[in-house]
């Protein structure tokens, strides 16, 4: 680009000094991430980097109509976020908005008619023939890896040889734990380190920026504590929406738990073989404290293979569950379902037969919060993965905020939720609430509406009746089970 131009533009985009810092990282990186706190002006940023890009690609290579994009989650964060402001920060010698079907801004032919195309992710795979020179995601972190890989795919276009994937987000959100493996602990599956050196992290944080208004700088820092973490100060480690917002190493993570031969031990499996399966060791060395001790994580076993590792790896503990979750007991490989095949394995060597694992999500996930609250659960060190799974859940705000949102392993990294669900088996269904009898509990219901619901007809509360009974039989309670026995050896109940 001409020196003239070049300064044409700057002085136009008016770029604080880490703005400009991400423009530079741009050009010497394939995967620049500008990321961290409340108004650093990402957004902004993503937006003049694309037509930064667009210009650099016509006056230094005379590369004419060249596309690049601009991603959001949805259409309305699209518009809010991007279009509007395009609306009034690109001025109208620079190109046009176009808001039909089609939304996009064009470059005038003067500087070579190149096109920001505005897209949403709401369906990422209707991208699947697209070809863009340069793709800007605003909020990644709102988004899977696989999204993130499916886009990648997507980085093509004639004569150009390194087409530029750049990214702004604050953290949260369910793509919070890959990116910031990424970019910032730089901890990269296999199959990106070969380009390990391309990812470059730039942070931004409020400071960072001089046009912020007083009120706004009043606002951040009226902030409560957990928040000015994560929207002024840019902290990785705690984000909006963390459902174990409670959870810290110092007080959580203990390597002392003095246990006994005669200690109460217990099993959380969660099955699986694409994802991996993660198996966690319980222990209740006092009434008031569990101790989540051991921890085994591996996709790609079979049932019997896992559990012929659980054997080994138990070494003898004498066990009194085993709680495996739900979808072993209606899977099958083979004849037998997946709980069958561990079971034969668990009776050969003397272990309790697997059981199926209490499931309710909801409940599971406060059991647990409340247990870190109280004090009343703690985490062995070496259980490396769900010490780093417990701070990346979130909140399902959308659908369920009571309920966590699901975010799978990369290949061959047990970097998923799976250590969560095989904890909260262990967890919940050890400590399963008991339950009035059916009848019990559908009578009180049954009561409350005739009280709230005076003259209703007999018709109707019969049907609510009928409602009411199939809820009850879908909560249980679920046949008691007695703990093991065993004589001779010091675990006795």
């Amino acid at each position: 680009m001409p020196k003239q131009k070049q300064v044409s533009l700057l002085k136009l985009i008016n770029p604080t000094e880490r703005q400009m810092q991400a423009f530079q990282s741009v050009a010497a990186h394939d995967f620049t991430f500008y990321g961290g706190a409340a108004g650093g002006g990402k957004s902004y940023w993503l937006r003049w980097a694309c037509i930064w890009l667009l210009i650099e690609f016509w006056q230094k290579f005379q590369l004419a109509n060249v596309t690049v994009a601009i991603f959001c989650e949805d259409y309305p964060s699209l518009y809010d976020r991007q279009i509007s402001k395009m609306q009034t920060e690109f001025p109208a010698w620079l190109g046009k908005l176009r808001l039909g079907e089609t939304k996009e801004f064009v470059l005038h032919e003067q500087f070579g008619s190149g096109k920001i195309a505005l897209r949403n992710l709401d369906k990422p795979e209707k991208y699947l023939s697209a070809e863009f020179a340069g793709i800007a995601v605003d909020e990644l972190t709102k988004n899977t890896k696989a999204v993130f890989d499916f886009l990648r795919l997507r980085l093509r276009w004639p004569g150009v040889e390194r087409p530029k994937f750049i990214a702004g987000s604050n953290p949260g959100g369910a793509g919070h734990s890959w990116v910031k493996d990424l970019w910032i602990n730089r901890d990269f599956p296999s199959e990106l380190r070969p380009i390990a050196d391309q990812f470059s992290f730039i942070p931004a944080i409020a400071t960072d920026n001089p046009h912020l208004s007083k009120t706004y700088w009043n606002q951040l820092n009226t902030l409560p504590l957990e928040m000015r973490k994560i929207y002024v100060g840019g902290d990785w480690n705690v984000f909006a929406g963390q459902y174990f917002d409670i959870f810290d190493p110092f007080q959580h993570v203990q390597a002392d738990h003095n246990l006994k031969p005669w200690t109460t031990r217990w099993l959380g499996v969660d099955w699986g073989f694409k994802h991996p399966a993660s198996v966690h060791w319980f222990a209740q060395p006092q009434s008031d404290r569990t101790v989540t001790y051991r921890e085994f994580i591996r996709p790609g076993l079979s049932p019997v293979q896992l559990a012929e590792e659980i054997v080994s790896i138990n070494a003898g503990d004498d066990l009194s569950e085993i709680h495996l979750s739900p979808d072993a007991f209606c899977q099958t490989m083979g004849a037998d379902t997946i709980a069958q095949q561990m079971n034969k394995v668990f009776r050969k060597h003397n272990l309790p037969d697997a059981t199926e694992a209490e499931d309710g999500r909801i409940n599971g996930w406060a059991m647990m919060y409340d247990y870190l609250r109280m004090g009343k659960w703690v985490i062995d060190p070496s259980c490396v993965n769900l010490i780093k799974t417990l701070p990346m859940l979130t909140r399902d705000v959308p659908k369920k905020p009571e309920d966590c949102i699901k975010f799978d392993a990369s290949e061959n990294k047990a970097d998923g939720d799976d250590a969560a669900d095989s904890a909260r088996y262990g967890l919940r269904s050890h400590f399963r609430e008991t339950i009035a009898p059916l009848a019990i509990r559908v009578d009180e219901r049954f009561e409350q509406i005739r009280k709230d619901e005076p003259g209703v007809s007999w018709t109707h509360l019969m049907m609510a009746k009928a409602r009411i009974e199939s809820e009850e039989r879908l909560k249980g309670p679920r046949p008691m089970r007695m703990k093991r026995r065993t004589f001779g050896r010091f675990h006795v109940q």
